[in-house]
This record gives structure tokens, C-alpha cells and sequence, in this order.
């Protein structure tokens, strides 16, 4: 007999044979083999296990950016269980995604994101918008967002114009806005298109237009984003979009003019039939004498700040004045607060403007400065005779305005 291991001389004088020990110990060797290559990897993955990817649904804007999907792996009771999995997306083009969960977006298009563990997965689904590269902009070229939810055309004018509320999309990737004012401005997207209508045939020129066209009850553009968009990516994507396209004409219209005027159009349902003109400032504010308007504080806050700057009348003067808006507009026929006759609301409801007055006037710097006018139903957006009618008036206020204070004839 050769020489036997220390294992075997143990297992002889226990009465086994060498023949015997070997296949025992072969076993031994295949089951810790096993145990060992469970240790490194996944563990038995059962059979009624679930791969949940979160976000299940999201939009990535512009090539390059990223962002990390987490992956959840659960057996029938909820338990969470310690599998790791692979990560891969259907189309590389539009989005990778890294081992750890990352994915990247590389151009327009929608692709899934699958976690693998063993042969069970789970799928998110990634659309990428990447915005077209726009050398310049044009008068007259339309330029649309994402799904053609904002939708911009370009001007020549120095008048900007935003119709916020007056939006009918309601896409079912957008759920319904939980919170915030949800009411339609009915008529305010054809009342500003038949104000842009009005200005060209008054002046031949274009005023810069954009509307946004999901209904309210999705989309608020005239809110901060976490209550305008509640959350949801694609509507976040389009809030952006609007307040984007509203920066590019004030821009243009900073270039071409060095000054300029913008007007965010709006409807009203209070119970006098007037226009309400937003400058910031509140009715107690509107309430008090000229001399006492006319305190920097006032101005400071107003919409109009950088306008106020410039002109050689006061700031009353400028907001409720003989050559204000509100007056221009009350000599041609329609009724307007602040206006000379009317210089405050007299302690009805009125809105004094919102947050693309704020955020696109020039009460925290720039050039262009902002008036919300709210327009009441009757007589105004009621009827296309009757915007057009007014249209034609509002277009000849602005061009004296524009004269008067901004020292631009057109």
C-alpha cells in the first residue's frame, strides 16, 4: 500500500477504507465549494420575487445630463432581499445607464431602464428631450417645446406678451394639479393672439408671443414651480420652457431696444367689468395720495421699477397718471384701474400681478419692465368681435405709451 494522508490514516484505523474516505470527502468538497460560491454572490433568488425601479417614469433634459435609478428587489410578503442586479437600457442611443444605476442621456428619444437579477427584472421608462440648438431667432419663426406644450413666436416689437392660463392640453403623463388655483382664464390665449394681430396692424411690426397650452388644472405657469408643476417632471419641463422662451424675447428685445415692455395677459371673474392692472402693488399701496406714492419703497417694489428710473414724471403720474396705461385705455373706451378716474380698486377684489410680473418685470433689475392685465368677460374676451375690438384699442394705448415713456416711435 503507498503512503496514505494524515485523513485517510484516520479514517482506516476508524475502520473506513481509502476508497471509502475519497468519496466522502469529494462530497464535503462540493458542498462547501457551493456554500462558498453562495457567499459571493446573489443568494437563492425565489421564484415569486419582484424587481421595482424607481422613478418609474422620468424626463431627462439635455444631452449629458444624469440621473440615478434605484432598484428594489422584494419577495411576495414585502420583504426586501439583500440581490444586487444588473443594470441595461433597450436603446443606448438615446440614454446609458452605469452599474451603479446612473444613466446618462445622449439624445432625444424614450428608452427603458431594466434591472436583472437572475431572470426576474424590473423596467422604468426614460424619455430624453434634448432642445433644438437655435442660432437666432427670427421674426416670425415659431418655436415649440417639448410635446408643443409652450409654444413661441418671435416678435420685432419691443413688447413681450405671455398667455399663461388660457391653455386646453391636458396630457395623461401630466396627473392633475392637487393644490392652487385650477381655473381656466377662458379666451386669454385667442385674446393675446388677436392683441398681437392688432399691434401688427397698427404698427406692421410683431409683438414676441408666448402661450402656454396645457390647461391649468396641469400646468400653472404663473406660480412658483413646486406649486405650479407639483413635482411631475414633464410639467416642470414646460414651466421651464415658458419662463425660458419669455427670457430669450427680453433678451432680443434688450438687444434690439434697450428697453421694452412686457404684459402677461390674464382673465378676471370679479363682479365690476374693468380691467385690473397689476404694477405689484397692493390696494392698500393704490389707495394711498400720489405724493405718498411716489416713495422709493413703492417703486422699489413695483413692476416698473426700471421705468420709474427714467421717465421725467412721477411715479403716480406713471401708474394712474393722464399718460398711464390705465388712462390710455379709459380714453379709448375701456374701463381700467389704476387709471386717472379710477385710481384704486376702490376696496373690490383686484390682483395686483403674480409671479411672471415679478420674475420677468423689472423690480429685481433688467430693462423690461411688466404690467399683469386681467380683462373681465364681458365685452372683452366673450366674443372674437369683441377681442379684436378691443384688441385695436389696447394696440394704439401701447404704441402711446411706448412714445411717451420709453421715447420709442412706432
Amino acid at each position: 500500500m503507498g503512503d496514505m494522508s494524515l485523513v485517510e490514516e484516520v479514517s482506516v484505523a476508524r475502520g473506513a477504507s481509502p476508497r471509502q474516505h475519497h468519496v466522502s470527502i469529494s462530497a464535503a468538497m462540493l458542498v462547501l465549494a457551493a456554500t462558498l460560491s453562495c457567499g459571493r454572490g446573489n443568494p437563492t433568488i425565489p421564484s415569486d420575487a419582484t424587481v421595482l425601479v424607481t422613478p418609474a417614469s422620468i424626463l431627462l433634459v439635455g444631452a449629458g445630463e444624469t440621473l440615478p435609478f434605484v432598484a428594489q428587489v422584494t419577495d411576495a410578503s414585502g420583504a426586501t432581499l439583500p440581490l444586487s442586479v444588473e443594470w441595461s437600457t433597450d436603446d443606448p442611443a438615446v440614454a446609458r445607464v452605469a452599474a451603479d444605476g446612473v444613466a446618462t442621456a445622449v439624445a432625444t428619444g424614450t428608452t427603458r431602464v431594466e434591472a436583472t437579477v437572475g431572470s426576474i427584472s424590473g423596467t422604468a421608462l426614460l424619455e430624453v428631450w434634448v432642445p433644438p440648438e437655435v442660432e437666432s431667432y427670427e421674426p416670425g419663426q415659431t418655436h415649440f417645446g417639448r410635446a408643443s406644450y409652450v409654444e413661441y413666436v418671435v416678435g420685432e416689437l419691443p413688447i413681450v406678451i405671455s398667455a399663461p392660463h388660457g391653455g386646453s392640453l391636458v396630457p395623461d403623463e401630466i396627473p392633475d394639479r392637487t393644490f392652487g388655483v385650477t381655473t381656466r382664464d377662458l379666451n386669454t390665449e385667442e385674446l393675446s393672439r388677436s392683441i398681437r394681430k392688432a399691434l401688427i396692424a397698427r404698427t406692421g411690426r410683431a409683438p414676441h408671443l408666448i402661450v402656454s397650452h396645457l390647461r391649468r388644472t396641469k400646468l400653472d405657469p404663473n406660480r412658483e414651480i413646486a406649486e405650479a408643476a407639483q413635482a411631475n417632471p414633464f410639467a416642470e419641463n414646460a414651466w421651464a420652457e415658458f419662463h425660458g422662451f419669455i427670457e430669450v424675447a427680453e433678451d432680443v428685445v434688450a438687444r434690439d431696444f434697450g428697453s421694452g415692455l412686457y404684459l402677461d395677459i390674464h382673465g378676471h371673474g370679479h363682479d365690476i367689468d374693468r380691467l385690473e392692472l397689476g404694477y405689484l402693488l397692493s390696494q392698500d399701496d393704490l389707495s394711498r395720495p400720489d405724493e405718498d406714492l411716489t416713495v422709493q419703497s413703492l417703486v422699489d417694489k413695483s413692476s416698473l421699477r426700471s421705468l420709474a428710473g427714467t421717465v421725467a414724471i412721477t411715479f403716480g403720474d406713471l401708474i394712474r397718471g393722464p399718460a398711464s396705461l390705465g388712462t390710455l385705455l379709459q380714453d379709448g373706451g375701456i374701463r381700467a384701474v389704476p387709471s386717472s378716474s379710477e385710481p384704486d380698486s376702490g376696496g373690490a377684489p383686484y390682483f395686483s400681478g403674480g409671479y411672471s410680473t415679478t420674475r420677468h418685470g423689472s423690480r429685481d433689475g433688467g430693462s423690461v419692465s411688466g404690467i399683469q392685465i386681467e380683462h373681465h368677460f364681458p365685452g372683452v374676451r366673450d366674443s372674437e368681435q369683441n377681442r379684436e375690438a378691443y384688441a385695436a384699442i389696447l394696440a394704439e394705448s401701447l404704441v402711446a405709451y411706448l412714445e411717451v415713456h420709453f421715447g420709442l416711435v412706432l
